[in-house]
């Protein structure tokens, strides 16, 4: 390297980043440490005559420029370095409908959470369940102590008491009834006793009959409304059986639990939230403007921020009833048909549904995009060892792949994997150069 060139490198060395370029000459390229080297184009630059040596190079290597000075940076590779750290894609142009984008949230179907109550106040024993668990249909979530079980059970025993106090009079009412018939036929009573007689017993059956219907219902109180049983084997020693289990009524995760050992509820608390994530909806809003193009039935796909390449395929049941007035905007609803282990509610999503003509766009994976100084840029190879960084406008998603609306064209070779390591090497020259 002879004089002038090193005297033309640092100085380039020392201007700023955003006015340094990387200047490409016969007789001087600038090897880096390590298996790459960066080289640069100097697109339209030369030195004045007039300028002395203290003149500025007039060249810039912003990913934001024109296209004549968008390709300023240049990685060097060995071909025999890159097996199996840089693979390449070849640009194509598909046909692809126009995506309308709506953010939203994923939440639980109205008829797939349940909200788990008791009917009575008391206080929380035993707690079996916690948050985030799977529990079946019928499963014992927590018991609880309340003083209604006693009255209950009070209830219950008098009810018992009183039917066999009942019984006991239709029987007898029902002697009478057969002894007075039997003096009716030798003429011994009169036709008003044994009418009376015959109503004293029609009596006592019906009060037998409402004893008895005193008896189911205390004791259906019991053992279906409080779930404990009504009848306890003799000398019963578990003290379970005066508790109130709270049960699961439907199979599901437990997505609020909202009680511990020794908290009191009520009626109106909720214990337990229980919901199916097997099926979950995303409530998409959608402006006034854009909610003509939608339809009931239309398809739809649902993506994560932060989750490239997952895709979710859901339908719009519904397009909602009325506008939010604050924001004036509507909720859509999308069915997600298969939400998978990922997707919980409360999300924040964004739908992508098809709308219009189908037009040409050049689509790629997400990790072939990478940000350098702030702005979304590939890495496109110019030869077999030789890759430039160059600047692209990113559009919206199809398939779990990013649309490329500015930038590239069709036929160029795009780094699609390797991409982070080439923006790695190139960040790491420009600090060197500094």
């Amino acid at each position: 390297m002879n004089n002038e060139t090193d005297l033309r490198l640092r100085h380039l060395m020392r201007l700023p980043i955003e006015q340094r370029g990387f200047m490409r000459h016969t007789n001087a390229m600038l090897t880096l440490a390590g298996l790459f080297t960066i080289t640069g184009f100097a697109c339209g630059c030369h030195r004045s005559p007039a300028s002395g040596a203290n003149a500025q190079v007039n060249t810039t290597s912003e990913l934001a420029t024109s296209k004549s000075t968008s390709e300023g940076a240049e990685i060097v590779l060995p071909v025999a370095e890159q097996r199996g750290i840089i693979a390449t894609t070849t640009l194509t142009a598909q046909n692809e409908p126009a995506l309308l984008q709506f953010p939203g949230r994923i939440v639980l179907p109205d008829n797939e959470s349940w909200r788990v109550g008791v009917l009575t106040t008391g206080r929380i024993e035993r707690v079996y369940a916690n948050l985030g668990d799977y529990v079946h249909k019928g499963a014992i979530l927590a018991r609880m102590h309340s003083h209604d079980v006693h009255e209950a059970r009070a209830a219950y025993a008098m009810a018992l008491a009183e039917k066999t106090r009942l019984q006991s009079a239709e029987s007898l009412a029902q002697i009478n009834d057969d002894r007075m018939q039997r003096l009716y036929a030798l003429r011994a009573a009169s036709v008003e006793q044994t009418e009376q007689m015959r109503q004293e017993l029609v009596n006592a059956k019906t009060a037998l009959a409402n004893g008895m219907t005193d008896v189911v219902r205390s004791k259906t109180h019991l053992e279906e409304n409080l779930g404990i049983p009504a009848d306890l084997p003799p000398n019963a020693s578990d003290e379970t059986a005066e508790l109130i289990p709270i049960i699961a009524p439907a199979s599901g995760y437990v997505l609020q639990k909202n009680v511990t050992p020794g908290t009191t509820v009520a009626p109106a608390t909720d214990i337990f939230v229980l919901g199916d994530t097997k099926h979950l909806w995303m409530l998409a809003s959608v402006g006034q403007d854009l909610l003509s193009g939608l339809r009931v039935g239309q398809s739809a796909w649902v993506t994560l921020p932060g989750v490239p390449g997952q895709r979710f395929t859901g339908r719009i049941s519904n397009l909602g009833q009325e506008f939010d007035p604050t924001t004036r905007r509507l909720q859509v609803r999308i069915d997600l048909e298969h939400p998978g282990a990922i997707l919980r509610p409360e999300m924040l999503a964004t739908a992508e549904i098809a709308v219009g003509k189908t037009s040409p766009v050049i689509v790629i994976a997400p990790e072939a995009v990478q940000q350098v100084n702030g702005q979304d840029a590939v890495f496109v190879q110019k030869s077999a060892d030789r890759f430039v960084l160059r600047p692209v406008r990113v559009s919206n998603s199809i398939n779990g792949k990013v649309v490329l609306a500015e930038g590239v064209r069709t036929g160029e070779e795009v780094v699609t994997q390797g991409s982070f390591l080439l923006k790695s090497q190139f960040l790491k020259a420009s600090m060197q150069g500094d």
